[in-house]
């Protein structure tokens, strides 16, 4: 099921007018967790995927565990006999991967020769009159990756994504993250502060929400009861579906609230902090939604930290403000405290 892009148009305008812009920045779209960041992006490829100007690159990272040095390079590489080519495991959308030639070899590949190639494909769709966007989801999973032993791929890559966007103007870059402490480490690298620019794709609005169920054939009593806990798109399909199956609004977002106070306990109990520690932390979220960063003690940083590692808690860097995840998790938050 597909979500309808009721309040989406103001993400959808603002990304498909920077996809034709002249690059001059790496962009980095971020929110809470299943907030719809992939789907809106995958809907302006998809609406802007007839313009013949334009190149989409898209790699969705998700899909994969973490990748090795070779993962990495068969996921982002293509070979045949053009400079870029159409990825066909996507059949849904019209996007494209990096080419490179048939007796290529993955294993003993340095990290110079990744980067030439990504550079000489990046020109080819440029000569060709065209302009190349790089879009990459959960960016943050190639951490982990370093080649020749000690060279990070990542740093490495930003240099390259500066180069392509701020420096050489020939390539937009974007990338996609749920994890706000990639972000918070992004925001504060001084190399990246005059080369980035940020976009947050949050909760949706009460207003959307409620225009979503009133088309769904929802009833005013129903859809009184569900804006006071729905804030994310695949919650609305959960109760959508659910409605059809003949499970009430109410048992589903009970479910939802018991199931998400369960995750949190374990994951309390499953720490190295003291219970008590964590519960005060999480007593700050009782009568408010969202606290101020500035006003985290430093002894409380780490287990703050903990919580959002754990995506029981989201911390917009940008915006310097720190809440849960989800309504769901801010209920099931109370409910813990309660007991």
């Amino acid at each position: 099921m597909q979500i309808k892009f009721y309040d989406r148009e103001k993400e959808l305008n603002y990304l498909k007018t920077y996809c034709q812009l002249i690059p001059n920045s790496i962009l980095f779209v971020y929110g809470p967790k299943s907030s719809g960041k992939s789907t809106v992006m995958k809907r302006v490829i998809k609406d802007l995927e007839d313009r013949e100007d334009l190149v989409f690159f898209y790699y969705n990272l998700r899909k994969y565990a973490t990748p090795t040095k070779e993962e990495f390079l068969n996921v982002f590489f293509e070979k045949g006999d053009k400079k870029y080519l159409r990825n066909t495991l996507e059949l849904n959308f019209k996007i494209f991967k990096f080419g490179v030639d048939e007796d290529y070899d993955f294993k003993n590949v340095s990290l110079n020769d990744v980067f030439r190639k990504i550079n000489e494909d990046i020109n080819a769709v440029v000569e060709d009159g065209k302009k190349p966007i790089l879009i990459i989801d959960e960016l943050q999973k190639l951490k982990s990756i370093y080649f020749n032993g000690s060279k990070s791929l990542l740093n490495e890559l930003f240099n390259l994504f500066v180069s392509l966007t701020k420096m050489e103007h020939l390539c937009h870059v974007i990338c996609l993250t749920s994890d706000s402490l990639f972000i918070n480490e992004i925001y504060n690298n001084s190399s990246l502060a005059k080369t980035s620019k940020y976009y947050l794709i949050d909760w949706l609005e009460k207003e959307t929400i409620e225009k979503i169920l009133k088309e769904e054939k929802f009833n005013e009593e129903e859809i009184n009861y569900a804006i006071k806990y729905l804030s994310l798109p695949y919650e609305i399909s959960d109760l959508i579906e659910n409605k059809k199956l003949g499970i009430s609004v109410e048992k589903t977002i009970k479910r939802w609230i018991n199931i998400e106070r369960d995750r949190i306990k374990y994951t309390i109990d499953t720490s190295n902090f003291d219970e008590n520690d964590i519960i005060n932390i999480l007593k700050k979220f009782e009568n408010k939604i969202k606290i101020d960063y500035i006003d985290v003690k430093r002894e409380e940083f780490e287990i703050f930290k903990y919580l959002i590692e754990n995506e029981i808690l989201f911390y917009d860097v940008i915006n310097g403000i720190i809440k849960p995840q989800s309504l769901t998790t801010h209920y099931a938050i109370k409910e813990l405290i309660r007991d």
